[in-house]
């Protein structure tokens, strides 16, 4: 790849993005005490100073919730790639730049915390709606430490609640145009038995050119023995699964 088809590559992924790509989905606990925290327009024209391409600079500061009714939980940046880059803030997302284009690379990672968590939790719902990059998004899934602790508490449940298609990438094994999606994932967790929790992080690390463009997270009091994410988006998936089948026979027409 030569440098001209890099740049062309870095523009269309940094800048293709449709409106509704930010929007998390309602968690509705229905019963106890709840609280929540989003991230919606985390970007370069928003905030200023948390780096450009590729991303090897650290972030001055946290960046704190946004979203309407959010509390204070933060984001902040943990770690960069270790070949060079790392997340920074892009015009449109956070993007976890580097150099390289070697698919499925570790892009840096990324923690939300809460120092002052919701009364007596017991849940905790978390959303991230990430961008592929060549097939990929998620380096590492979530993971869920409580005061100050190393040990990571496992998710209850887990799905993908929505999808996007967002354009094509060439596959280095297939030589086909292949789609790129943007996924909406959700993790929840069940913390009732771990005792007073005074504070919380959420680690996760994207792949390198991945992008993120929101995040959400929601807090109860009440515990749920049942899946409480939202329903995943079928419009949306079967759309996804359309636009991949037809990409895929015109692929095996051509070839």
């Amino acid at each position: 790849m030569n440098l001209r088809h890099f740049l062309m590559l870095f523009l269309s992924i940094g800048c293709v993005v449709e409106s509704g790509f930010g929007q998390m989905q309602v968690v509705s606990f229905g019963s106890g005490s709840s609280g929540s925290d989003a991230w919606v327009n985390v970007n370069s024209m928003n905030y200023s100073g948390y780096g450009g391409f590729p991303g090897s600079s650290a972030w001055p500061a946290p960046i704190g919730s946004n979203g309407i009714g959010s509390g204070d939980a933060d984001l902040s940046r943990v770690a960069g790639s270790p070949t060079g880059g790392g997340p920074f803030l892009g015009s449109t997302s956070i993007y976890f730049g580097n150099f390289a284009q070697i698919p499925n690379a570790l892009g840096g990672t990324l923690r939300v915390s809460d120092s002052t968590p919701l009364a007596n939790l017991k849940t905790l719902v978390f959303q991230i709606q990430i961008g592929e990059a060549t097939g990929y998004d998620l380096y590492s899934a979530p993971a869920l430490k409580i005061n100050g602790g190393s040990s990571v508490v496992s998710p209850l449940f887990s799905s993908i609640i929505n999808r996007f298609q967002n354009g094509t990438f060439t596959s280095p094994e297939t030589g086909l145009d292949e789609p790129v999606f943007v996924n909406t994932r959700g993790y929840q967790w069940n913390v009732s038995s771990l005792g007073a929790i005074n504070s919380f992080a959420i680690d996760f690390s994207g792949v390198t050119h991945s992008q993120i463009y929101g995040l959400q997270l929601d807090q109860s009091s009440s515990f749920f023995s049942t899946s409480v994410i939202p329903e995943p988006n079928v419009r949306g998936l079967l759309l996804a699964g359309a636009c991949f089948c037809l990409i895929f026979r015109r692929a095996r027409v051509v070839a």
